[in-house]
């Protein structure tokens, strides 16, 4: 769906990081500038740490709202001699003349004055900073939040507007949580997001504290290192105290399930049986048997088929499973590598592989 701006009355429809990753990077490829809009939080700024690592280039990371204008544009000197101004360009224009580079220039429009506008124009439309031109294999690429928010948001001129391709981020729930589950945030807070869906990863209610996809990332990291005393102030302290108290609240159904027994037992689970069937239920059991599975150094070859029981288990669709091996592979501590010789596992893995594959076609 559109939306609506102060600054364009109309912004392009929204994505999910998934999918905004492959449109902005062929926009890229294309050599245009690209100007990505979104909430706080939403991982703006993570998309160009990926994109500029998928393509091999140095991130120049560009804040302009804590830059001057002359570490854009440069500044002059008089010589004497030739009775002329100098140009002295910025370190980071000579590096992206020198070699092929990643140019972001993030918070584009939080309440940056016209003097900084004037350098960006120069840098999106004309590649160049003063006289020193871009490597002809540099990119560039803007993000800035959006007016809705009650972020500090300046007006962009329309002649800049009209130099990028622009987007706008949406929040993805399962994109999140893909992410997430690859890069160490804490199991509780991927479960809970799981399950609770889009008003708890994302809620910007006023106070200095709250729910975005960067605080609750945040909060899963703090909570691999915390003691169970400091769990909720921790988390609090990231995304507010309602979202922690909710949290809380969910991990008492999280603690009901009993890992071990699953996988050392083989205890069997029907999720498509009454109370076990809801998705909170769900997410709990599989990041609750993921993270003891991270947590047990012996692991007996015995309990191997267990795991592959699990993922079997009526009720537990392909998305949980797609989910619980990423997790799994994302936390290795040797299992993966046992798992693949099981003719179980690799019947499962080729049905999983053939199901994706027909969804994506």
């Amino acid at each position: 769906m559109a939306r609506k701006s102060s600054s364009n009355p109309t912004l392009p429809e929204g994505y999910g990081y998934v999918r905004l990753a492959g449109l902005v990077r062929a926009a890229l490829h294309a050599k245009l500038s690209v100007l990505v809009r979104g909430h706080p939080g939403v991982g703006k700024s993570t998309l160009a740490r990926q994109l500029a690592d998928e393509l091999g280039l140095p991130l120049i990371d560009i804040r302009l709202a804590q830059r001057d204008p002359v570490d854009l544009a440069g500044v002059y000197f008089p010589d004497r001699d030739t009775q002329t101004l100098v140009a002295y360009p910025p370190d980071w224009a000579r590096q992206a003349e020198a070699a092929p580079a990643f140019v972001f220039l993030d918070e584009i429009n939080a309440a940056v004055t016209r003097l900084h506008q004037a350098a960006a124009y120069q840098i999106v439309l004309e590649r160049r900073v003063g006289n020193v031109h871009f490597h002809p294999d540099t990119v560039v690429m803007a993000a800035g939040n959006l007016e809705e928010d009650n972020a500090v948001v300046t007006s962009l001129s329309s002649a800049l507007c009209n130099r990028f391709v622009h987007f706008v981020h949406d929040i993805s729930v399962p994109d999140w949580i893909d992410w997430a589950a690859g890069n160490g945030v804490h199991p509780d807070v991927i479960a809970y997001i799981g399950a609770h869906g889009l008003e708890a990863l994302y809620d910007n209610n006023g106070d200095v504290a709250f729910p975005t996809p960067r605080s609750w990332a945040m909060a899963g990291q703090l909570l691999n290192r915390a003691d169970e005393d400091d769990r909720k102030h921790l988390v609090a302290a990231c995304v507010g105290r309602p979202a922690a108290e909710k949290l809380q609240s969910y991990m008492t159904i999280y603690r009901k399930i009993d890992a071990e027994k699953i996988v050392r037992k083989g205890l069997a689970m029907d999720f498509s049986a009454a109370g076990k069937s809801e998705a909170s239920f769900i997410y709990a059991a599989v990041f609750a048997v993921g993270t003891w599975i991270y947590k047990e150094p012996k692991l007996e070859d015995a309990a191997l088929p267990n795991i592959v029981k699990f993922l079997r288990s009526p009720g537990l669709d392909a998305e949980y499973a797609f989910l619980f091996l990423r997790y799994l592979r994302s936390h290795d501590r040797g299992v993966w590598a046992r798992l693949r010789p099981i003719p179980s596992f690799r019947v499962l893995a080729a049905e999983l592989v053939g199901l994706r594959r027909a969804n994506f076609a």
